[in-house]
């Protein structure tokens, strides 16, 4: 029988689990949240997966060294915490960074789709990235109204926009995004594989650069 006191530590480490991203149902229960397995970094390489940016947008050049595959949802908020920390990334390690944005809507997110079929129509005439930071800033308001306004703003063609938005041309690609995600440990928002090492959550810049470091470094 499980006493008050452990029963608040399973409690604890589930939030803590959860405290740097969006969960769905599936996620970790909290016995399992309350026993990670920490792996060295060595053995987070070793373990890292092959995931392929093609047809996702991307910043930064092709042959850059590392490249960081974001799988996103546009009305979380932990992938908005995550912003500043991947454009400062890019920064500090100039030239060095190629970041790659694929779709994962979670299903309780009820903008998240919609949001999504707007980057990438923006996507479609070369204005991902600035959908993606407005979308990321208006958040709390994702509706359709909103979208057309942040469209007329970066100047988009409405017409094409309005089209290729609510169009059913991009299902396939956030289908396949999500798919793959779920099928690689990516069950919550926002994840990140750095050259195929998982990073779960909106982490601070500092586990994202241990990783790095590590890579840069051929280890």
């Amino acid at each position: 029988m499980k006493t008050p006191q452990t029963r608040l530590l399973l409690l604890l480490g589930f939030i803590a689990a959860l405290s740097f991203g969006c969960c769905p149902k599936n996620c970790p229960s909290p016995q399992a949240a309350a026993k990670p397995t920490v792996l060295s970094i060595d053995e987070r390489i070793k373990a890292a997966i092959k995931v392929d940016p093609s047809g996702a947008p991307t910043l930064g050049s092709s042959s850059a060294p590392i490249t960081i595959v974001e799988f996103s949802d546009f009305q979380c908020p932990f992938c908005k915490r995550a912003v500043p920390t991947l454009k400062q990334l890019m920064k500090d390690y100039d030239g060095k960074i190629r970041w790659a944005f694929r779709q994962h809507p979670l299903p309780f997110h009820t903008m998240a789709l919609s949001s999504a079929k707007a980057s990438l129509a923006a996507n479609d005439q070369g204005k991902f990235w600035e959908m993606h930071d407005l979308l990321m800033e208006n958040q709390q308001d994702l509706s359709d109204e909103t979208i057309r306004k942040l469209a007329r703003k970066i100047d988009l063609n409405q017409k094409k926009f309005e089209k290729d938005w609510k169009s059913n041309r991009f299902d396939a690609q956030i289908n396949e995004d999500t798919r793959f995600a779920q099928a690689n440990g990516a069950t919550g928002t926002p994840t990140f594989f750095i050259n195929g090492v998982i990073v779960k959550g909106a982490q601070p810049i500092g586990s994202f650069k241990e990783v790095i470091d590590a890579l840069l470094k051929g280890k």
